[in-house]
């Protein structure tokens, strides 16, 4: 049985990374950069190495943990991520969501206090699922984001679809009463350690200031994209 390598309250986060065959090239290049970055900027953070649990999800053709969720270490190899297939977005936010409730079960049977988890989501294209599994995979995420399960971070990449993205994304209530929703837009593929470090220091100061995010996300790295779903 899994034991916990300490008894600090934990903020489990999954990476959802798109290695589709669009992915190839510069995008997957600067993405597996940026995870090596991620890594050391965690190290240099006592806060988070002793508190950042970081999975990773990639998702094709299907989807599969490419890093069971724990703390980063000094001995963590972190993949080597690899491209090829389609983009079925919806088995990889299963298998994220899957992620999360099972460590929330884990640190409850340890007795151990966690922060609400995030699920970062990175794409580039628009998901090869059908529609009906799109419109399944919505109700989920604003289901369990109404209940305060996990915060869903979804991050567009070149020619991402931002719409369908900002449909996806867990809007506020008043967003909602609105027709709005919000979805961030990276300026460039060289911008994922920029968006990991958003994520890091948005996890740090929420610690540190028990429960509170203050980090500001860089116009320069990604911009929020609205869209009025009323149309």
């Amino acid at each position: 049985m899994e034991q916990s390598r300490n008894k600090d309250q934990k903020c489990p986060v999954v990476l959802l990374l798109d290695t589709s065959g669009s992915m190839a090239g510069q995008p997957i290049d600067e993405l597996n950069k940026a995870l090596v970055k991620l890594k050391e900027d965690i190290l240099n953070e006592p806060t988070l190495s002793s508190r950042l649990e970081i999975g990773i999800v990639a998702f094709d053709d299907d989807a599969r943990v490419e890093r069971a969720i724990d703390l980063v270490t000094p001995e963590t190899d972190l993949p080597i991520l690899n491209v090829g297939g389609t983009t079925n977005l919806v088995a990889g936010m299963n298998k994220a969501i899957e992620i999360v409730s099972d460590r929330k079960s884990f640190y409850k049977s340890n007795g151990e206090q966690y922060y609400r988890p995030f699920i970062v989501l990175f794409t580039d294209g628009a998901p090869t699922n059908t529609p009906e599994e799109i419109e399944q995979l919505d109700q989920t995420i604003q289901q369990m984001s109404d209940e305060k399960r996990f915060v869903f971070l979804p991050f567009g990449v070149g020619g991402a679809d931002m719409q369908l993205l900002s449909k996806l994304a867990a809007q506020t209530e008043d967003q909602r009463l609105k027709g709005k929703a919000v979805a961030y837009q990276m300026t460039n593929e060289t911008k994922f350690s920029g968006v990991f470090e958003f994520v890091s220091a948005s996890i740090s100061s929420a610690i540190n200031q028990g429960g509170t995010q203050t980090a500001q996300l860089s116009p320069d790295v990604a911009q929020a994209v609205t869209f009025d779903l009323s149309n």
